[in-house]
């Protein structure tokens, strides 16, 4: 620090850097300010929302309230009218003529309170409380009523309209309320009644139109009987407002449940006071939106507040305020960084999983046009072989050894491609997962050498999947040989198994696979790892950061269509350094596994004499060397071009004893539809399936015919045409 200039009175030490200094007296003002003007707004605010939120439940009460009682003024009044015209039907006539007119009275009843909605029925009743005609059945069933209340009152010289309590009516046994009115005789006293049934529930549908999102209803007489009630909500007895003791009436009023809790309600006469109409709403709604309103004001101030905090704070200290706010900066930068890093991994883990399905499509169709091609080019090669026979020299006998095994990689290239494609015939069944890895562990152990460590890790419980046996074999001795590269100094390689639960969130992307219960294998490696460049391409065909020679790149492709032609996932971590995790999640099996059982097939090609051959292919080159072949060994061979053109053949009468045909062809007919017809026709013939890819066309991964997958051998083929002659012959007899 400079030393003070001659002349200049030196101030005292200045503050260490690292101390802020002193807060002046107008900052802590500010300071002060910032928190309580926020506040001070924020309850002025809820103030003022309240008193909106009151008078909102003030208008709504009115509203609701007035509209139910005009409606129940309107119902009574109708109900009203109805009992005079009963009365005024039966004016003057005596109770023996009344009872003669039986069905005819009912009737005309009838046509009355069938017009009307809230009357259930009208029931006329004698001076002595028997009822004599109802509305509700015919004929009139033997019912005494003098007990009931309606029925004493009007007894007892009440002559306006009485209003009865809920009961369950002897005649109809449905609960209903009563609205009756007293027959005078000439001399003005008590001549019987006439009364109609009024439901309770044909208020509710009108009372739910008209209640708010937690309102209630209720019609009670003054002396606090319940005829009818309603709310919005499921209610608890406990919960449901008590209604007042007999009093005037109240447009606004204060209701308590059995819990204490407050309603706000308005009670309002009908009928002239004979009935009181209610609607409340519980004040519980108001203070809940009142409570969400001034949580928004606190958050609204709380902001305010940090926000002028904030500018007082640069104010005060803008190099440290700015430092704060660069470190902010930073730290938002980094997160916003991290979130689209998540967002782009996983659009790239979508666009390669389109990516990967579009190579799948594309793979298989050329695939399948290449298998056509390989089985021309191996039975041209069968047939120039045995035309040359023994006069075949050295070098053309080493030419054709070389075509034939061009074929074969062809062939076995083909096959990886279709296992990407998921377009492999395979064999699904139940699979122990852990004695098939305990059986296969020597081979994996030999093929990854003595500088490589195996262990298994199998889990206790249960693994039981739905799996082929051969092509899991097949992906776990890919997955061991890729580990032996990534470990040229050697290291340790652990397959351990456990069930797992996938979710959609787990298979995004995955279509071929439903969330549930998976058997999880993981192969983990202590290798080298992989860069994020190369585990985002690791599963694509021919992709490869092997030398020259070394592989091809249809590894882990094979692997991962296996997988998904199963119905299962496949992940991959890996990072440089950190060795590489993939984890296979096949679908769980429920069912027992069945025993191996070793399949043998004959070798030695039968040429039956006479037999005839029906081939159904439409690539002519294909077509041309199958059916040479066949003629080369004996077969009487029929030709088509499609499926169309065989069944012609089959159906014109043609004796076929093998149908030998192309799953996928043109002409509206299929190779499996074909060979169905074909059996339906003649039911012993022979049967054999060709196809590139027969899992696309058959759509199961067991066909009920036998398959030869292209390309094939003369040995193939003739040995399965051999073995179904004998079986065609005998079907035939």
């Amino acid at each position: 620090m400079p030393l003070p200039t001659e002349g200049t009175a030196a101030a005292g030490p200045s503050p260490p850097p690292d101390r802020p200094a002193p807060l002046p007296w107008a900052i802590r003002l500010l300071m002060v300010a910032a928190i309580l003007l926020p506040m001070l707004g924020a309850a002025m605010l809820a103030a003022k929302e309240w008193r909106s939120i009151e008078e909102g439940a003030a208008l709504e009460l009115e509203r609701a309230g007035a509209l139910a009682q005009e409606h129940a003024q309107k119902v009574f009044e109708t109900a009203n009218l109805v009992l005079e015209r009963v009365l005024d039907r039966l004016q003057g006539r005596s109770w023996s003529a009344i009872a003669a007119e039986g069905e005819g009275l009912v009737r005309w009843l009838r046509s009355i309170d069938e017009r009307l909605d809230h009357l259930r029925a009208v029931h006329i009743v004698d001076p002595q409380g028997r009822l004599v005609i109802t509305s509700a059945t015919w004929p009139t069933p033997d019912v005494e009523v003098s007990g009931r209340e309606y029925f004493r009152a009007h007894a007892a010289g009440y002559r306006g309209t009485f209003i009865g309590e809920p009961i369950i009516g002897r005649s109809s046994g449905l609960l209903s309320f009563t609205v009756s009115r007293a027959r005078l005789d000439p001399d003005g006293g008590f001549d019987g009644l006439v009364m109609g049934s009024i439901p309770p529930g044909y208020f509710d549908l009108h009372w739910a139109a008209m209640a708010g999102p937690k309102g209630y209803f209720a019609l009670f007489r003054p002396d606090g009987r319940i005829l009818a009630q309603w709310s919005a909500e499921r209610l608890p007895a406990g919960r449901v407002p008590i209604l007042p003791a007999p009093g005037e009436p109240a447009l606004h009023t204060t209701l308590f449940d059995g819990d204490g809790g407050q309603w706000l309600a308005t009670i309002r006469p009908v009928w002239g006071g004979e009935l009181l109409v209610a609607y409340a709403t519980p004040r519980s709604a108001l203070t809940s939106a009142w409570t969400t309103h001034v949580l928004s004001l606190g958050t609204i101030a709380a902001l305010m507040t940090a926000a002028m905090m904030s500018v007082i704070a640069i104010a005060w200290r803008r190099w440290a305020s700015e430092q704060r706010a660069l470190r902010e900066l930073t730290a938002t930068h980094a997160a916003l960084r991290e979130h689209i890093s998540r967002r782009e991994a996983a659009e790239e883990r979508l666009a390669q999983a389109q990516r990967l399905e579009a190579m799948g499509r594309l793979t298989g169709g050329i695939a399948h046009d290449f298998n056509n091609l390989l089985t021309a080019i191996l039975g041209t090669v069968n047939l120039l072989d045995r035309h040359l026979g023994p006069h075949a020299d050295d070098r053309t006998r080493r030419l054709i050894g070389a075509a034939r095994d061009a074929v074969g990689r062809g062939a076995r290239l083909n096959a990886s491609l279709l296992a990407f494609a998921r377009r492999q015939p395979l064999k699904r069944e139940p699979l122990d997962v852990h004695a098939l890895l305990r059986g296969f562990e020597p081979l994996l152990q030999r093929a990854m050498g003595d500088a490589v460590t195996l262990r298994l890790e199998l889990a206790a419980d249960r693994a039981v999947c739905e799996a082929d046996a051969a092509q899991l074999e097949a992906a776990l001795l890919n997955l061991a040989l890729n580990a032996r590269d990534a470990m040229p100094q050697g290291g340790e390689v652990r397959i351990a198994t456990r069930n797992v639960w996938l979710g959609e969130a787990e298979l995004q992307g995955n279509a071929d696979a439903r969330p549930g219960s998976f058997t999880e294998i993981r192969v983990i490696d202590t290798g080298t790892g992989m860069p994020a460049e190369v585990r985002d391409r690791a599963f694509e065909p021919f992709f490869t950061t092997k030398p020259q020679g070394k592989g091809t790149g249809l590894g882990l492709s094979q692997v991962f269509g296996v997988m998904r032609q199963l119905g299962g996932h496949v992940v991959l971590a890996s990072a440089p350094g950190r060795g590489t995790t993939v984890s296979l999640f096949l679908p769980v099996s429920s069912a027992t596994p069945a025993p191996a059982e070793a399949a043998a097939r004959s070798g030695v090609v039968v040429a039956v004499a006479s037999a005839t051959v029906l081939i159904a292919e439409d690539d002519p080159e294909v077509r041309e060397v199958a059916a040479e072949l066949l003629r080369d060994a004996g077969y009487r061979v029929l030709a088509a071009a499609d499926g169309r053109q065989a069944l012609d053949l089959l159906e014109r009468g043609e004796v076929v004893d093998v149908l030998f045909t192309d799953v996928v062809m043109p002409g509206g007919v299929s190779g499996l539809e074909l060979a169905r017809a074909a059996r339906r026709i003649r039911p012993g013939i022979g049967v054999l399936l060709a196809s590139g890819y027969a899992m696309q066309a058959l759509g199961q991964e067991a066909p009920e015919f036998e398959l030869l997958p292209k390309p094939y051998s003369r040995e193939m083929l003739l040995d399965l045409i051999a073995a179904m002659v004998p079986r065609s012959r005998q079907g035939a007899a």
